[in-house]
């Protein structure tokens, strides 16, 4: 409990500014290999840990945003079909790291583009 607090304290204090306002792949393949490195039981640095934190938080409001556009506006061409039984933070973050490994040529764009093809791919609407 002490560890999640400190993490908290720590996400608080990184400087969220309008130059941080768009994420590239570049940030999200940092942060999300943290957290897979993390989930794999590697040991991870402290600023790992709360890039960590920030990829897991950040891939959960993303699909609860996109569980939600789906049930309240069903969508005729979603693109996106989430499991019905949910998808863990550590899926999600092993989906986006191997999707922007293999697609190093669109790193430097939106990461925010690169996570909902990331999805699209791993969970097609059929």
């Amino acid at each position: 409990m002490k560890r999640v607090l400190i993490l908290g304290a720590l996400v608080l204090l990184i400087p969220w500014n309008s130059s941080n306002a768009m994420q590239t792949g570049i940030e999200f393949l940092r942060a999300c290999g943290a957290a897979v490195k993390q989930a794999d039981g590697v040991p991870v640095s402290g600023q790992e840990s709360v890039e960590s934190l920030w990829c897991l938080s950040y891939l959960a409001g993303f699909t609860d945003s996109l569980r939600l556009t789906a049930s309240l506006f069903k969508p005729q061409n979603q693109k996106v079909c989430l499991p019905e039984e949910g998808t863990s933070g550590e899926q999600l973050a092993r989906i986006v790291t191997k999707w922007l490994k293999d697609h190093p040529e669109h790193i430097h764009e939106s990461g925010r583009i690169q996570i909902m093809f990331a999805l699209v791919n791993a969970f097609p609407c059929k």
